[in-house]
């Protein structure tokens, strides 16, 4: 037999833990109603058999012997019969509770000593030996009680037990939706992303934790909001002393040290558009959501870059049009691209289709990442030790604003290497199987 599996959900525990609750508060309910009950027979068993045996001994009294035995199956009862017994026919004398009772009645009603005796014969719960005024034994063969319950009688309480544990679970089921659409709105939380606030209705206590979760949700997003401001207002302050700084660096007669403060100065700029660049990608958000070919956004970016002379070359992959905010995505790829060609040169982008979900992929064959620094380089500002590149080292930004723009359209970047050298960057944007094409486009570029 196995073991009772316990429910994972809180409702399930809760509706197991009443339904068990509730079918122990029937049986035992059951039980006490039908010991009563049995009770209750036996008391009104005993006073009617009584009398009735009273009068059968009577009868048998003033029948000639001869005749005794013809009369008994006429004396028979359904709960006891009359036998004549032969001398010493005994058994080991009873002390039960009915047998007390019974033997206390019937000496009453006789106006004689009764004796209760156990015997051991199929139906007889109980023998009774007495006489009849001749002195002739006489035994009286109790029969076994049977308290009997009508089939309706479960029906009922098992159509009972059926409604109270229906009610039971749809009562645990309105206690615990709440908790349920606290953990989506929970889960679903993302930094940037501005969302619906949770309904403050409800009992008093569901009302105050959703009350509570929309003021922390807007405390979040609030200092979220003043920390992109904080950044935006620094990188752009930044931009006109550095302009300052080239301007007067290139009035320095020293050839070798203005190319040394003209270097440094271009990664002070680099480092101030990818700390604005960081800045607009909080704003992604508002950018409507959109019916988008996939297919044909992928290649109009690759042949933007294609005609710049870039070597970046599209794998092809299957139909799919999905709504999303295509600028955001197209921004968000075109990073991934611009990160490949900086650290190898070259960048491939395929597009592939598995279950429930669309992967978009860049490639390169550059030094690739260290597999525990894959997700370290998605913080804001982190750089890989010696970096992939060694002539600027990079920001540390430009992983991380792809990381928040793949964010704005509902999807997760992830990294890995790349099987024979290089990385792998891919967007994966969950959607159902509906919401593919049934053929796949070929859109080598």
């Amino acid at each position: 037999m196995k073991a009772l599996v316990w429910p994972h959900s809180l409702t399930g525990r809760l509706v197991l833990i009443l339904s068990i609750a509730l079918l122990v508060a029937q049986a035992s309910t059951f039980t006490l109603v039908f010991t009563e009950r049995g009770l209750a027979m036996r008391g009104m068993m005993v006073s009617y058999m009584a009398a009735d045996v009273a009068s059968s001994i009577a009868m048998l009294d003033r029948l000639p012997p001869a005749e005794r035995i013809s009369w008994l199956p006429r004396l028979e009862r359904s709960s006891y019969r009359l036998r004549l017994q032969e001398p010493g026919d005994a058994g080991q004398q009873a002390s039960s509770a009915l047998a007390t009772e019974v033997t206390q009645a019937l000496s009453q009603a006789l106006g004689q000593p009764v004796r209760a005796v156990t015997v051991h014969e199929a139906g007889v719960a109980l023998r009774l030996d007495l006489r009849l005024r001749d002195g002739t034994p006489v035994a009286v063969d109790l029969a076994e009680r049977r308290l009997r319950i009508s089939p309706w009688v479960l029906g009922l309480l098992a159509a009972q037990l059926t409604l109270l544990a229906a009610a039971c679970a749809l009562a645990v089921r309105q206690a615990t939706r709440p908790l349920a659409r606290l953990a989506q709105a929970a889960a679903t939380l993302e930094p940037g992303q501005r969302a619906e606030p949770l309904p403050e209705t409800g009992p008093h206590e569901v009302a105050q934790a959703s009350a509570a979760f929309n003021r922390m949700r807007q405390r979040i997003d609030a200092h979220l909001d003043e920390r992109t401001q904080m950044l935006a207002a620094i990188s752009h302050d930044l931009q006109t002393p550095i302009t300052r700084m080239r301007l007067r660096a290139d009035l320095l007669d020293d050839d070798g040290l203005r190319d040394k403060l003209q270097a440094d100065l271009t990664q002070m700029q680099h480092l101030v558009e990818q700390g604005l660049a960081y800045a607009r990608s909080a704003h992604a958000p508002q950018e409507p959501e959109v019916p988008t070919d996939l297919v044909a956004l992928i290649e109009s970016l690759v042949a933007d870059y294609r005609d710049a002379g870039q070597p970046v070359r599209w794998l092809g992959g299957p139909a799919c049009t999905l709504r999303l905010r295509p600028r955001t995505l197209r921004r968000a790829i075109g990073n991934l691209v611009d990160n490949a060609l900086k650290f190898a040169a070259e960048a491939e982008v395929a597009l592939e289709h598995e279950a429930g979900q669309v992967l978009i992929r860049v490639m390169d064959r550059g030094p690739g990442i260290a597999a525990e620094e894959l997700d370290k380089v998605l913080q804001p500002f982190y750089r890989i030790e010696g970096s992939r590149n060694a002539a600027t080292g990079g920001s540390g930004l430009g992983l991380a604003i792809v990381q928040r723009l793949v964010a704005h359209c509902r999807a997760q970047l992830q990294l890995a290497p790349r099987h024979g050298g290089g990385l792998v960057a891919s967007i994966h944007i969950h959607i159902p199987d509906a919401a593919m094409a049934g053929h796949t486009g070929d859109g080598r570029a």
